[in-house]
């Protein structure tokens, strides 16, 4: 049985890891596509060999393009890396994971 009967058929049920709303099919599509199997088992690992510290921390988002993918963690004007957010990245770094921070700020329209 493929991914995605797995994710329809799993949909909706009350998962700590999930908030339904934002994980759509689509979204586990492109993870699947992009993402390789050997980078989703590196960071899984790290997941589960500590939830309680490695849960949090991970970037804001990711995005995909026609081939790629990279991982973005948001930081507007005053905020700074955490710690739990910087041994993300550089784990993303050692493992060679796409990610990047970008530094945004609010620009009032005129």
């Amino acid at each position: 049985m493929g991914s995605l009967p797995i994710y329809q058929q799993k949909k909706g049920i009350s998962n700590y890891w999930v908030t339904w709303p934002l994980f759509t099919s689509e979204a586990l599509e492109l993870a699947l596509k992009h993402i390789p199997s050997s980078t989703m088992v590196v960071l899984f690992r790290r997941l589960l060999q500590d939830l309680k510290h490695n849960r949090t921390g991970m970037p804001d988002l990711i995005m995909f393009n026609e081939k790629d993918y990279l991982w973005v963690e948001i930081k507007g004007p005053g905020d700074k890396l955490q710690n739990n957010q910087l041994r993300w990245l550089q784990f993303f770094s050692q493992h060679h994971i796409p990610a990047e921070v970008a530094y945004v700020q609010w620009q009032e329209s005129t």
